[in-house]
């Protein structure tokens, strides 16, 4: 297996390092002490992202899928960064499905998708369903031509400046739906929920009373909407041949595994690659700091027990990126264990990037400690991604789980 990158990739990545630390990181500790972003804000971001070609047109995002290695560059390199950013772009993927909605929504929200003006959110977990999603209690029961929604969301990131959710909702039967939900034409309540780390980032809950959403939003509907082959080179552009995406292995993954499956395949591989990405600035902070700082006449990092520690920081930081790269490319490549994988990966690096956080703090001494400086914030949003997407003790589940075989689910 090749786990380097080629020459191309490498490009990317030091492109993306320029335009992170010139377009990105000067707005990180005014943000981070103000908390959660207004839409305003957000939207300034984003519209950053745009300048390098990051978004969710079908331009877009046909240029960053020629190598979808990209995507995971852009994970790592932007929550290296800015998790609170990094989290308000990866969690704005909904957004991409207005590139396949009815054509009414289409005609309304492209010119606003092209130019980085909409944001999305994934809105699965509830106040009584977090690791357990089936115990969900949001339902959407048709009514007319719209399907009737009511309950709540929970822990959503974007929710409260969100323009789009995808709803997960069970319907009349009782069986998993995905809507795409419009703020403005399916209005919904937010409330605003604060947390330890990722302080910049929007987060809260929805609020779905007798919201009506049409029933053309159903995902499934979309997709098979969007599937024909005059329709589909009508939004890809003429040169698209239906055929080659019939024969897609993301097609067959998504012909063969759930759809809560596939999305799951994707954040948490994502998840992994963005702790990766945190571990490395604790990381160079931390060789800095060992570097500079002197005690008993000689710099921190001649010391023994401060080397030892950066082994296991590198150690943590450098196999966290290997599972990550590695659970993103079975994803893309709709491998059967990718499910696996990425619940591997994002267990093991989660934890990693809690690790080498505190033994950055550890190696600052009491500086580690202050506001004044990023390690103190490392670690908090670092702590923040072992329960996102699957606590990491539903990873280890899962990962027993795909290892035994059926009748071994230790959560059914």
């Amino acid at each position: 297996m090749d786990f380097g990158f080629t020459e191309s990739q490498r490009m990317f990545r030091d492109s993306i390092r320029e335009f992170l630390d010139k377009e990105i990181a000067p707005l990180v500790d005014e943000q981070e002490k103000k908390g959660p972003m207004s839409r305003e804000e957000a939207l300034a971001v984003l519209k950053k992202f745009r300048k390098i070609g990051v978004g969710f047109d079908v331009e877009s995002m046909s240029d960053m899928g020629s190598d979808p290695i990209a995507i995971a560059i852009l994970a790592e390199e932007s929550f290296r960064v800015w998790p609170a950013a990094a989290g308000l772009l990866g969690l704005t993927f909904p957004a991409a499905l207005v590139n396949i909605a009815p054509d009414d929504m289409r005609r309304r929200l492209l010119p606003k998708l092209k130019e980085n003006e909409l944001i999305g959110c994934y809105a699965i977990t509830e106040p009584e369903a977090g690791s357990d999603n089936r115990s969900m209690r949001t339902n959407a029961i048709p009514d007319g031509d719209f399907y009737r929604v009511n309950g709540t969301k929970t822990w959503i990131t974007n929710g409260p400046v969100a323009d789009l959710c995808m709803l997960v909702a069970n319907d009349e039967k009782g069986e998993r739906i995905f809507l795409l939900v419009e703020r403005e034409q399916s209005p919904y309540q937010t409330s605003d929920l604060h947390k330890l780390g990722w302080k910049a980032a929007p987060t809260g809950e929805l609020h779905f009373e007798d919201c009506l959403v049409p029933i053309e939003n159903n995902m499934m509907n979309m997709i098979a909407a969007a599937a024909t082959g005059d329709r589909l080179k009508e939004i890809m552009g003429e040169d698209f041949d239906p055929a080659r995406l019939a024969r897609s292995r993301l097609m067959t993954m998504m012909s063969t595994m759930a759809p809560e499956n596939v999305i799951f395949a994707f954040l948490r591989s994502g998840m992994a690659l963005a702790a990766a990405g945190m571990a490395q600035a604790a990381l160079d902070a931390a060789v800095k700091f060992a570097r500079e700082r002197s005690q008993f006449g000689k710099p921190i990092g001649r010391m023994q027990l401060i080397q030892e520690k950066l082994f296991n920081m590198q150690a943590l930081t450098v196999t966290s990126r290997l599972l990550g790269y590695w659970a993103f490319q079975l994803a893309i490549n709709a491998d059967p264990e990718a499910r696996m994988a990425s619940s591997l990966a994002k267990g093991y690096a989660c934890e990693a990037a809690v690790q080498v956080a505190s033994d950055a703090i550890q190696i600052h001494g009491g500086i580690g400690l202050s506001d004044e400086y990023p390690l103190e914030r490392y670690f908090r949003d670092a702590r923040m991604l072992t329960i996102p997407d699957g606590t990491t003790e539903i990873q280890k589940l899962i990962v027993g789980r795909e290892l035994l075989g059926k009748g071994f689910a230790a959560y059914s």
